[in-house]
């Protein structure tokens, strides 16, 4: 699954699956974790981001089959909360401490992409799942005069 931050950087952190990353806003990165067994993971922000990281816990579930899986999606979509506009989205952003779990029954397309976006000039934004060479232009470069720079050698 895909990473990112609507505010500080952080560190998204499941322990038992064996996999950390981190998040940073303007940027996405990318996770894969597999659960050899079906259970409930405990994992973290496993970085001081400020008040309420202490609070900063949630389970993982890695259902036994497709069924399973299927069944939870159903019951998530039945949810009376949508995630239908980055004002929603603002809303839940807001600093807080030790909110319980919420369902959202639909997201607003391209939600992900608009957080990662707003912190970018020009609308482009970091993809840390790009192969290399993605950025090699330096967009945003155009029009500057760097011919009396200088240099350290």
């Amino acid at each position: 699954f895909k990473v990112t931050s609507n505010s500080v950087m952080n560190s998204f952190f499941i322990p038992r699956l064996g996999s950390q990353i981190y998040a940073m806003a303007g940027m996405q990165t990318q996770l894969h974790l597999i659960a050899n067994e079906a259970g409930t993971y405990d994992g973290i922000s496993a970085s001081y981001s400020g008040p309420g990281f202490s609070g900063m816990k949630f389970k993982a579930i890695a259902t036994p089959d497709r069924a399973t899986f299927d069944q939870w999606v159903a019951k998530a979509k039945q949810s009376a909360n949508a995630m239908d506009s980055m004002e929603t989205f603002d809303k839940l952003a807001a600093p807080s401490e030790y909110n319980k779990v919420e369902y959202f029954s639909n997201v607003k397309p391209d939600l992900f992409k608009d957080v990662v976006n707003k912190f970018m000039s020009h609308g482009k934004s970091m993809d840390m799942t790009q192969p290399e060479g993605e950025h090699a232009a330096h967009e945003g470069m155009e029009g500057m005069d760097m011919s009396h720079a200088e240099t350290a050698h």
